[in-house]
């Protein structure tokens, strides 16, 4: 599988200057697991790296992670989280900077940095004794 750049670059860039109604009714929809994962990742500096080598499964990095993070090559988790990566960009949560760098813009840092807040507290809370 190889991710095309170019293209998610210009989903990013359409969401963004699409129009507020379109993006309004795109964020309106919940979040995947795959898209979560994503932005708290990413939450902290708010960099994604499309990293692609020869013939194994191009992959995400973000906040020093790695999606997929198996090394069996699975295409289908491979696909999730490029599927989820392109949702964001819809969304107007991430735009393309240069090359394989893409950024959260401001609305895609809150939500990250929101999701963050709560998955730090379902750990904090998981352990807390009884």
């Amino acid at each position: 599988m190889v991710i095309d750049i170019v293209t998610l670059a210009s989903i990013c860039k359409l969401a963004i200057e699409g129009g507020n109604k379109l993006l309004e009714e795109f964020k309106k929809r919940k979040l995947s697991e795959a898209e979560k994962e994503l932005l708290v990742a990413a939450a902290k500096d708010g960099e994604f790296h499309i990293m692609q080598v020869n013939e194994a499964p191009d992959w995400i990095r973000a906040g020093g992670k790695y999606f997929p993070n198996d090394i069996t090559g699975d295409l289908a988790i491979a696909e999730k989280y490029h599927d989820a990566f392109e949702s964001l960009c819809k969304r107007g949560y991430i735009r393309h900077d240069d090359g394989i760098l893409f950024r959260l813009t401001h609305a895609g840092f809150e939500k990250a940095r929101q999701l963050a807040r709560k998955t730090d507290k379902k750990k904090a809370n998981k352990h807390q004794p009884n």
